[in-house]
């Protein structure tokens, strides 16, 4: 791959598609140039030759034998769990969410081990959200909660309007600046990239955010409280916003994974609505992985929901459970469709579908295929950060199957 014309990168969220790839030397380069995107090519453009398009019980076996297994597997499941979607496209995401319809299983974005971070917020309430264009040309003010965009989402500031020279960094007197300029705050105690960039950073520690963003809410509808250390930070981020039209909260997993993180997700939307009766505020979530938004956009659209969704009873229903799901749910089979190796409960058997080897030895899935690689080996679509739905190219075509041919044709077989 050297030379190409512009393609979508995949390597965040943020969906680059002005992207050009040069593999020609000893290491993947991209230009613009982002270290984030070109070890994603990398990985996917130099993964091991020798390794099996499937395995069994981590033998070698061809795919037909190996999609065979996985269909007795899930035709015997009493609680399947598909989960992962990490890397996976729209196309994906479709054919999985049927699939789950067929089986009456549990469908979770992303891993369903771990710190449970509670009911989901958005679907409970709701959000304000916005594209990078509108953040881009209305918001006079950018507040981002405990999250590294630098470093994460390389690109994303400048698609902001807050690339490098645009926002010089100031004092902490910005409050008593107050114009037409555009601000750039970030609220995190670390010493981040993104921070150094800010005009204005507050800090305290990730378990005060609860406090904090009710204590916002509660000053801005001017309501009598006891007396905080976190009061002057929060008076003077709350004088930013009030003197704005427009204002953008940028979020991500420092927010909401975790235990309890959907009651910080919820405080904020709440806040946001609040805010939303003087002025327009939206919110921009950044999500974990790149396909993340790919799925949850399907969700919403198939089963009215855009996060974790329970089809045992034959219709939708939203998981709201606050412990983690493989073990709350007694789940008997996995199906990893184009995520990251997650450690589940010795009961449960996995089946996976990636692109990206998972798992070492000893924790090898009972069955294993490997997929083309979405937006390297694979065409396909993903939707953007923003929910803009994007084209990924395929610069590198390959011979296997992509995760939504191998789901469809696992459907057709469990049917027959």
């Amino acid at each position: 791959m050297t030379d190409l014309a512009s393609v979508t990168c995949a390597g965040c969220g943020l969906l680059c598609d002005d992207v050009i790839v040069d593999s020609s030397g000893a290491a993947v380069r991209l230009r613009p140039e982002c270290s984030l995107g070109a070890e994603w090519f990398s990985q996917r453009v130099r993964r091991s030759a020798g390794a099996p398009a499937a395995s069994i019980r981590g033998q070698p076996a061809d795919v037909e034998a190996a999609l065979s297994r996985a269909a007795d597997l899930l035709r015997g499941a009493r609680r399947p769990l598909v989960h992962g979607f990490d890397w996976a496209t729209v196309e994906d995401a479709r054919a999985a969410v049927a699939l789950a319809d067929r089986l009456g299983a549990l469908i979770v974005p992303g891993g369903a081990s771990g710190p449970w971070p509670g009911s989901p917020a958005v679907p409970l309430r709701g959000a304000s959200s916005a594209t990078l264009g509108e953040i881009r040309d209305r918001s006079r003010l950018v507040v981002i909660w405990r999250e590294d965009p630098v470093s994460t989402h390389p690109r994303l500031l400048d698609r902001l309007g807050f690339g490098v020279g645009a926002t010089p960094r100031v004092g902490a007197d910005a409050t008593a600046r107050l114009g037409a300029e555009r601000r750039l705050v970030v609220v995190d105690d670390r010493d981040t990239s993104t921070a150094e960039r800010a005009e204005l950073q507050l800090r305290w520690p990730r378990e005060r955010d609860l406090e904090a963003l009710t204590g916002l809410h509660a000053r801005h509808r001017k309501l009598a409280l006891r007396p905080s250390d976190l009061a002057a930070q929060l008076d003077g981020l709350l004088e930013l916003i009030n003197v704005v039209p427009h204002a953008a909260f940028v979020y991500g997993a420092g927010l909401v994974s975790g235990r309890g993180g959907q009651r910080r997700a919820l405080a904020l939307h709440e806040l946001v609505r609040a805010l939303c009766h003087d002025r327009h505020v939206v919110t921009l979530e950044l999500p974990p992985a790149t396909g993340t938004r790919s799925v949850q956009d399907v969700l919403a659209w198939q089963t009215g929901y855009p996060q974790s969704v329970d089809l045992l009873s034959g219709h939708p229903e939203l998981v709201t459970a606050t412990r983690p799901l493989e073990t709350g749910e007694g789940v008997d089979v996995s199906l990893r469709v184009e995520g990251a190796f997650t450690k589940l409960p010795d009961a449960a058997t996995e089946i996976a579908l990636s692109s990206l080897p998972g798992g070492s030895a000893g924790t090898e899935p009972e069955v294993s295929i490997r997929t083309a690689a979405p937006g390297v080996e694979a065409n396909g679509t993903a939707h953007r950060l923003d929910g803009v739905p994007l084209a990924l190219q395929a610069p590198l075509r390959g011979a296997g199957p992509t995760a939504a041919a191998l789901l469809t044709r696992l459907l057709a077989e469990i049917e027959a």
